[in-house]
């Protein structure tokens, strides 16, 4: 019999190939949402192919973008990527696709993106939704998220990220298994290894800066991945949107790629999102 997670990874793909079939033959709802979808560390838009294409097969407006100097963009990649080149690169589509009223997703190191894409663009911006992602404040990096931390932590674990860059410059190490995805069906993680790429080292160490109050304001939601959780700090900003009386949350029983693994409910909760504005 096959496992959960085989039937999501093919059920995705079934659903993406039948999404793809039906943009363009249905006519496109009244209530149809502007999506733009941003991935974490080492990803590309390609890890939104199942949910981009159920969104698309609704008839909704999807773009998924890869950052620069990962994806099919990892020939781009070079030491001075910084996390503000990643905000650009989102915040531009949103300037030169001239989208308004856009559902913003990240996920993962995603959220230290959209925050600051919400900080310069929020008047085109409909909801936030981090995916297991981080939120941070102003000031914070990758690092300096983590709020349970104390300063020592925070140096041991950047001495840690940058034996991870043996090269000084970029992040490997990554595995499929490391997002959540287990080792079968075999064609998940093989499909989420041979795509993962090497990810720009200054993006996690340069720190957000707001002149806007970040996401304060604006709409959002967290939805927590949890079987199995990522160790590390999610947690804390899991159990911030928790508390936080603007926030709506929830979670989803799957590992950190719930894209990959989950598509169908992902895509249902950003459109609950989307709805709930």
């Amino acid at each position: 019999m096959a496992s959960a997670t085989r039937r999501a990874f093919i059920g995705g793909a079934a659903v993406a190939a039948a999404g793809m079939q039906g943009v363009g033959a249905q006519e496109r709802p009244e209530d149809n949402v502007r999506f733009v979808l941003v991935h974490g560390t080492g990803h590309g838009g390609w890890c939104w192919k199942f949910v981009r294409d159920i969104l698309a097969g609704q008839g909704h407006q999807v773009f998924t973008p890869t950052l620069t100097g990962c994806g099919e963009r990892s020939h781009l990649l070079e030491p001075d990527i910084g996390l503000d080149t990643h905000i650009t690169d989102i915040a531009n589509v949103l300037e030169w696709e001239e989208l308004e009223d856009v559902v913003l997703v990240g996920h993962s190191f995603g959220g230290m993106v959209i925050s600051g894409v919400a900080d310069r663009a929020r008047n085109r911006l409909r909801h936030l939704v981090y995916l297991d992602a981080v939120v941070p404040r102003h000031g914070d990096s990758m690092l300096t998220a983590r709020r349970d931390l104390s300063a020592e932590e925070i140096a041991a674990n950047e001495e840690q990220l940058r034996r991870m860059s043996p090269d000084g410059h970029y992040i490997a190490g990554f595995s499929a298994e490391r997002f959540g995805i287990p080792p079968e069906p075999a064609e998940a993680a093989a499909w989420v290894n041979r795509r993962l790429t090497p990810h720009p080292l200054k993006t996690w160490l340069d720190p957000v800066k707001f002149e806007n109050g970040g996401e304060e304001g604006l709409p959002c939601t967290f939805i927590r991945c949890t079987e199995p959780a990522l160790p590390g700090g999610l947690s804390v900003h899991a159990k911030y949107a928790q508390e936080h009386p603007g926030w709506r949350y929830a979670e989803l029983k799957t590992g950190h790629d719930a894209m990959v693994t989950e598509p169908q409910a992902c895509a249902d909760l950003f459109l609950e999102a989307a709805r709930s504005s």
